[in-house]
This record gives structure tokens, sequence and C-alpha cells, in this order.
């Protein structure tokens, strides 16, 4: 397994098990913040749980064509987790203030710089996976 692959899966792990007890925490009668904080939960479940880990494991599962590669570290699939993962983690220290400082234009900032970071990841991730993609029969005829 890469270890790009094993990054993408632990990191969505983490945010599993952040996500879950943010919704804990959000649950407590003390804590009156569940508004706040459900956009954060939504992010730490999907873009950091759920978007990881099939990133990873399709990185891990689709073939590279050149088997002399095999070992290496694309820069691209290194690309993407890290710009995904700061785009996250800026994300989450801006968004639950963005209802409470409407219009501050330093969150909206943080905001936007984390959704281009985003679009960046998958920019890269499609870099890293779309050689992979091929049919069976152009596998037959590089083979031949």
């Amino acid at each position: 397994m890469p270890k790009v692959t094993r990054l993408f899966i632990k990191s969505g792990f983490i945010y599993l098990f952040l996500g879950i007890v943010m919704t804990l925490v959000a649950e407590l009668p003390q804590v009156n913040t569940s508004a706040l904080l459900l956009p954060v939960y939504w992010h730490m479940i999907v873009i950091g749980w759920v978007t990881q880990v099939i990133m990873g494991v399709s990185i891990w599962m689709f073939p590279r064509r050149k088997r002399s590669r095999e070992n290496i570290e694309s820069v691209s699939a290194l690309l993407s987790f890290w710009t995904l993962n700061t785009g996250l983690i800026l994300r989450f220290s801006a968004e639950p203030f963005i209802p409470l400082f409407h219009g501050n234009s330093a969150i909206v900032l943080v905001v936007v710089i984390s959704s281009l970071l985003h679009i960046a990841a998958v920019f890269f991730y499609v870099i890293e996976i779309w050689p992979r993609v091929f049919t069976r029969e152009k596998v037959k005829r590089k083979k031949q």
C-alpha cells in the first residue's frame, strides 16, 4: 500500500472520529452551538472522511501503467492530500464564525482560500488517477 494511501485513510479515520465527537458535544444541553458546528461536522464527515478514504483507496487500487514507478510516491497524489487537508483545517477554523461575523472580509477570505484549496486537491487527484483509468481492450493491446 502506498504511503499516500495510508495518509489519506488514516486522516479520514481521524476526521470520522472528530466528526462523531463534535456531534456528541454539539448535542449536549450545556452547549448551544449545534447550528454553528453543523457545517463543520458535515465537512469533517463528507470531505474529511468519505472523500479522503475514496481518494486513498482508489490511488491504491487503480494500477499504474508503468510498473517501474509503482513504489515511487506521486507528487500529484501528495499535493492532493496536502491541499485537501490544509483546506479542511482552514474551513474548520473559519466556518463556525461566518454567522457570528457576517460580512467579515477576513473570514470570507479564509473560506474562499479553503474552497480554492479543495478545488486544487480535486485537480491534483484527477491528474493522478486519470491515466490509471483505462479499458481492458487497451490493456490487452499494450501486452501484445
